[in-house]
């Protein structure tokens, strides 16, 4: 029961954040366009933006349409861990941007647009068990899956090194540096719960490196 109305509590908290973090992105979307003149590379930029609403749209759709949780990791800490681990780079937003150059700041997009196209590939394979929270929904064993058990964190990985390109500073490297610890742990804490709860998580993790592929499972795809 505690279970279930936490997950209908985060299912509301995500849906509202990332539905404003969607309208955000439309608005920054048009504004692209209108200072298409006044920016190098614009179109870059704007399917930047672009994919970064896809993705944003999805992981509203997928929260509201998520199965229910079969398990929960228990105590506080995972729950810190998620929080943290998915919004920490918004401190960025507060930081003074660092002095960039523009060969740069064109690669860092260029790496968001790959990440963030990743991160959707993976989202949309792992579909209706999307979680922030270390919960276990339904075991996805194909597409990326089948390559490595985290795909979508090492996608998103791609794209937090393009934003810390993008906003390059000591502050800016620490915060990236607490962000990708953070998303370990979160690996760590997510695989508890799919071994407790998922009897073949064991064979299936025997198979499957957690974020570095073998070069065998390249040849058999």
């Amino acid at each position: 029961m505690m279970i279930r109305i936490e997950d209908l509590l985060g299912k509301f908290l995500m849906t509202a954040v990332f539905a404003y973090l969607a309208m955000e992105q439309v608005v920054s979307i048009a504004a692209a366009f209108h200072f298409r003149h006044a920016t190098p590379a614009w179109e870059l930029t704007l399917v930047s933006r672009v994919v970064s609403l896809i993705f944003m749209a999805m992981v509203v759709f997928f929260t509201v349409t998520r199965l229910p949780p079969k398990g929960s990791a228990s105590g506080i800490e995972p729950r810190l861990t998620a929080i943290a681990g998915t919004f920490i780079l918004m401190v960025l937003i507060v930081l003074p941007p660092g002095n960039v150059p523009q060969e740069l700041r064109l690669l860092a997009t260029v790496l968001i647009i790959v990440g963030t196209t990743l991160s959707i590939y993976c989202l949309w394979w792992l579909g209706q068990s999307f979680s922030i929270m270390a919960s276990s929904r339904r075991l996805i064993t194909h597409g990326p899956y089948a390559f490595v058990r985290h795909p979508l964190y090492i996608a998103e990985a791609v794209t937090v090194v393009g934003i810390l390109i993008a906003n390059w500073s000591l502050v800016a490297v620490i915060v990236g540096i607490a962000q990708f610890a953070l998303q370990f742990r979160r690996m760590q804490n997510e695989e508890r719960v799919l071994r407790k709860t998922f009897a073949e998580y064991d064979d299936y993790a025997r198979r499957v490196p957690m974020i570095i592929p073998h070069a065998a499972l390249w040849r058999r795809a």
